[in-house]
């Protein structure tokens, strides 16, 4: 029955470009935001899937007549922009897990913030972070790529004719996140072992000096190092997010093209 709505089928072409887009916009940064609108992110995957229109080329599209049918083709349209959007959201959770492992070190884990792009709480550190990584990917058109990777997912999964290879997505997907995880640590651990340090020290000096009370003063000049050392962490941001930005562009777009069984 609702196939007589769509008959058109150039306005087919479009109903599903908008579902796939919609995965898309409701999984990946920066277009991940709580704080958007219902009504502006409709607007913007309209407009978006307006633009990528032109670009998709595909063989006569024919919606399923019977709904399960039609709900399984539409699932699977809308779960290949979520592999996008969430494949691309690794790389920002990265440097949040990052600065996560910080400030459990140099005590701002009591300290927390309300992510606005997620409605979660977030430490102070790892919003840093994860807002100066937004900041690099947009200064390096990474929104652009985002669009640009979306109308290229048409070349390799075409509308309706996707077959997922699903050994290879669960292999792709495993790699992003063992990345994400790695470069996390990889980042954190020189402000860590910094902080351990001055731990060990603080508990020497309790041992040697007991009439010392070196705890009391001890919270304050561990966070002074501790930001110190991040202060230090942070002057390799630039080249470090850009190396890492580059990567996820490339395992994104070799996920994309390898998607298709």
């Amino acid at each position: 029955m609702l196939q007589r709505y769509f008959e058109d089928p150039e306005l087919q072409k479009f109903f599903l470009i908008f579902i796939r887009m919609s995965g898309l916009v409701i999984f990946a940064p920066p277009f991940l935001n709580q704080r958007l609108s219902l009504q502006l992110k409709g607007g913007l995957v309209f407009f978006l899937s307006v633009a990528v229109y032109p670009t998709v080329e595909s063989a006569k599209i024919v919606l399923p007549y019977h709904f399960p049918d039609l709900a399984i083709a539409l699932l699977g349209e809308l779960w290949i922009g979520f592999l996008i959007g969430f494949s691309i959201q690794l790389l920002f959770l990265t440097y949040q897990l990052a600065g996560e492992f910080i400030d459990k070190h140099i005590g701002f884990a009591m300290a927390s913030l309300v992510d606005p792009q997620t409605d979660v709480t977030v430490s102070i550190l790892g919003s840093l972070f994860m807002n100066l990584t937004i900041y690099v990917f947009i200064e390096m058109d990474g929104h652009l790529w985002i669009i640009q990777s979306f109308a290229g997912s048409f070349l390799t999964l075409p509308l309706l004719e996707s077959n997922f290879n699903g050994d290879g997505m669960l292999y792709h997907m495993s790699e992003l996140a063992l990345v994400s995880i790695v470069s996390a640590m990889e980042f954190a651990f020189p402000v860590i072992i910094i902080v351990t340090l001055v731990y060990v020290v603080q508990g020497y000096l309790q041992r040697t000096i007991p009439q010392f009370q070196i705890f009391v003063v001890g919270f304050i000049f561990t966070i002074t190092i501790g930001l110190t050392s991040v202060q230090m962490v942070l002057s390799n941001f630039l080249s470090v997010s850009e190396e890492l930005i580059s990567f996820f562009q490339q395992r994104v777009w070799f996920m994309i093209s390898h998607l298709n069984g």
